[in-house]
């Protein structure tokens, strides 16, 4: 990779980090986020879904910004809002992992879960997607390496949405009634806890053959 990219790449996400810690948005203090986010007026929306877009910086999961896209906003505009910035963020992912193709990062994440990299090759689509439903998987590592497969961006984008789909309509209920509607978020945490435990047993289900054979 050319060293101006490199350059460019350390710079942006120097800048990005600096910003998050300037405005204390890695508290984790709602009051902090909704004060910063209506300070832009009508830009609220387009602040948030830059905030949860690039979410990757700061390396924060994107069911943290699925869970506040539905505190912060109706659960459908939430939902809404969650995919715009799931698209981009992963976009994201996908941009870089070809532009760092062969660089000492990627060498560096694939020395560091060499079986999930066996298992992308294998079987990209598959495995990029329990890995995205997966609680306990390196998600957005499998999507790194899954862009530095081969896999087009047709193919990586399409997976990310299908698969994250079901969680992010879960999360921003969830995000909408854990202050409002105690027998909700119960319902609601039930609902996303079974679905994660069969995604884990689809994830260890993955691990062990791939140790087989």
């Amino acid at each position: 990779m050319r060293k101006g990219s490199k350059f460019l790449i350390i710079t942006v996400w120097a800048a990005l980090i600096y910003i998050l810690f300037r405005f204390n948005l890695l508290s984790g203090n709602m009051d902090n986020l909704n004060r910063f986010l209506n300070g832009f007026g009508g830009y609220k929306e387009l602040i948030f879904v830059a905030l949860a877009a690039l979410r990757i910086v700061a390396l924060i999961p994107s069911a943290v910004f699925m869970i506040l896209a539905g505190m912060i906003f109706n659960p459908f505009e939430g939902a809404a809002l969650a995919f715009i910035s799931v698209v981009l963020s992963e976009t994201i992912i996908f941009i870089v992992s070809k532009i760092l193709v062969r660089s000492n990062l990627q060498d560096y994440l694939v020395k560091k879960n060499p079986k999930l990299y066996r298992l992308l090759l294998k079987n990209n689509t598959k495995i990029l997607a329990i890995g995205i439903l997966c609680p306990i998987a390196p998600s957005d590592i499998a999507c790194f390496l899954g862009g530095s497969t081969g896999l087009s961006y047709r193919k990586f984008i399409l997976t990310v949405v299908l698969s994250n789909m079901p969680m992010m309509i879960l999360y921003s209920f969830l995000g909408n009634n854990v202050l409002s509607s105690a027998s909700n978020t119960i319902a609601i945490a039930v609902v996303i806890a079974a679905t994660s435990i069969y995604s884990i047993h689809l994830w260890n289900k993955e691990q062990r053959v791939k140790l087989i054979s």
